[in-house]
């Protein structure tokens, strides 16, 4: 549709003799003109195209500038998406939020909402969005999640930012959207192959408990994964026990497995644990972290963290 602005931008006068329009009135012809179009676009076409035919036709825009997953524990993992948003228009966009959909395999399994954000006009601002994706709710995507190797997260919403133009209210709405494949991770902690014993009287003063372990990180999912570094921390009864690191893990089907072989002089440390070690039990505590690389996998390693508590017997 064609729009045609009528009128006589010079009322006083007709005819060739009138005097001459001065520099001042032209810009206010100008202004008008450009206050009309403005006007007649929006009752054409909408508020967005108006900023759209202004300004910049591609508008307001996010840009992806990476991807991680933060951290992962024995509840679920951390996913951080860093994010651009451009703002072209001479306007800034006020406090807003971003609202997402968040799926897996393309089925719908939460929403998120990031805190407000805005951007001034004609510049960008760095918008971090980070969530917990809990194991409990991406378990039931899936009918066996043991023979399960890798899933699509995938990512999909805007950000819808009210502004003004003069007396014009309008929305301007800026998409998100991604996909990204994940290795199916969904870790556990267990203690096997647990001797725990106490010494004999003749042992004299070279004394000692003696405790030993497996620590197994177990995966129920069916992801390949490397575990670096583990640090380890043991409580028993509610008091510290024991704590080390260890270097290097052996394979066990797809599980990482830890020996912990460690010993307490009963003229020492130990001295504390003997009646526990005598009654054959106790509640436990263990801690630990530790760096997990995903073969095959374009991640870089990441953080696992794991707190568990249970009881043992010996």
């Amino acid at each position: 549709m064609r729009y045609q602005l009528t009128g006589n931008l010079n009322p006083g006068h007709s005819g060739g003799t009138g005097s001459r329009v001065g520099p001042k009135y032209g810009r206010l012809r100008r202004l008008a003109g450009a206050i009309t179009m403005l006007g007649v676009l929006w009752y054409a076409g909408g508020s967005c195209s108006v900023l759209q035919a202004l300004f910049d036709p591609n508008g307001p825009q996010f840009r992806i500038t990476g991807f991680s997953i933060e951290d992962i524990s024995l509840e679920g993992l951390v996913v951080r998406l860093d994010t651009e948003l451009k703002n072209p228009y001479p306007v800034g966009l006020p406090q807003s939020a971003l609202k997402l959909d968040v799926s897996i395999n393309a089925n719908e399994l939460t929403k998120i909402q990031t805190d407000p954000i805005s951007v001034a006009a004609s510049s960008s601002t760095a918008i971090p969005v980070k969530f917990e994706l809990q194991f409990a709710k991406l378990k039931t995507s899936f009918q066996n999640v043991s023979s399960v190797t890798d899933y699509t997260l995938g990512l999909r919403g805007s950000a819808d930012f009210p502004i003004k133009l003069g007396s014009m209210p309008t929305k301007v709405s800026v998409p998100l959207s991604m996909e990204k494949k994940l290795p199916a991770f969904i870790p556990d902690v267990s203690l096997e192959n647990v001797d725990f014993s106490a010494p004999s009287l003749l042992d004299g003063a070279d004394a000692a408990l003696s405790a030993a372990f497996d620590l197994r990180i177990e995966n129920q999912a069916a992801a390949d994964f490397l575990v670096n570094g583990l640090n380890y921390s043991m409580d028993l009864g509610g008091s510290s026990f024991l704590q080390g690191k260890s270097l290097q893990t052996s394979r066990d089907g797809n599980a990482s497995v830890v020996r912990v072989d460690s010993s307490l002089p009963i003229l020492g440390a130990g001295r504390a644990f003997l009646s526990l070690f005598k009654s054959g039990g106790s509640n436990y505590r263990i801690r630990g972290d530790s760096d997990v690389a995903f073969p095959g996998s374009d991640l870089e390693k990441t953080d696992f963290q794991f707190d568990k508590s249970g009881k043992l017997s010996w």
